[in-house]
């Protein structure tokens, strides 16, 4: 079942984007790359523009996601249409060691942080609301409205980490690749959606329009934050 729902999936996104083949731009289709800077440039123009005018945080976020968007767009589409076996690789014993390794230390360094936040937030709440129950809970979901902004962000950028690692696996840093992992019969019936694609999924356009992003996401959640404890 679960093979039929992926098989009908790949048709309906292959059905849809199908459409667009003939719609591309000729200057896209030759210099897919190049259309992504540009467009990263343009967006990189209108949030200095959103600093000149003193435009609200969320405007100035809202447009670094824009410059994001045909990147992170098309990489997503790459990586739901390749197998994950087109990224085995073999693994030495030390490079496994170390992974599980700092996997672990990772998690027992977040569980230990996590502890003492509790706590430090458990004294608190007794310390300002002493023994009023419902002033306990509008400050416990204060707190919690402060926090989940920065989770999100933080969320935001693993994303687009990850698809950074994943994509440069697949396709390699080239503006044109030459050998990559792609499948061959992706979107091998529309070569020009084919190529405006794997031109899009650049890692580096994908880092820096996302790493734009993410910045911008950290100094909103920030200011969420401190809207939250007023």
């Amino acid at each position: 079942m679960e093979s039929v729902s992926r098989v009908r999936g790949q048709h309906l996104l292959h059905a849809s984007i199908g459409r667009l083949e003939p719609w591309h731009p000729a200057l896209v289709v030759r210099r897919p790359a190049l259309s992504g800077w540009s467009w990263l440039a343009l967006m990189a123009a209108l949030l200095l523009v959103c600093d000149l005018v003193d435009a609200p945080e969320g405007v100035a976020l809202v447009v670094s996601l824009s410059a994001a968007a045909p990147s992170l767009g098309a990489t997503l589409i790459v990586l739901s249409q390749t197998p994950r076996t087109h990224l085995d690789h073999e693994e030495s014993i030390l490079g496994h060691f170390f992974a599980r390794f700092f996997a672990v230390l990772g998690a027992l360094v977040l569980w230990v942080g996590s502890v003492v936040l509790g706590a430090a937030v458990a004294v608190q709440l007794a310390e300002d609301t002493g023994s009023n129950p419902d002033q306990a809970w509008f400050e416990a979901f204060e707190i919690i409205g402060g926090v989940v902004p920065l989770i999100i962000a933080m969320l935001w950028a693993v994303l687009v980490l990850r698809c950074v690692g994943y994509i440069a696996r697949l396709r390699g840093w080239a503006v044109v690749p030459d050998r990559h992992r792609i499948p061959d019969h992706f979107f091998a019936e529309h070569p020009r959606t084919r190529r405006v694609l794997i031109g899009f999924a650049h890692p580096l356009l994908l880092l820096v329009a996302g790493a734009v992003s993410i910045v911008l996401g950290f100094l909103a959640a920030g200011e969420l934050s401190l809207v939250t404890d007023i």
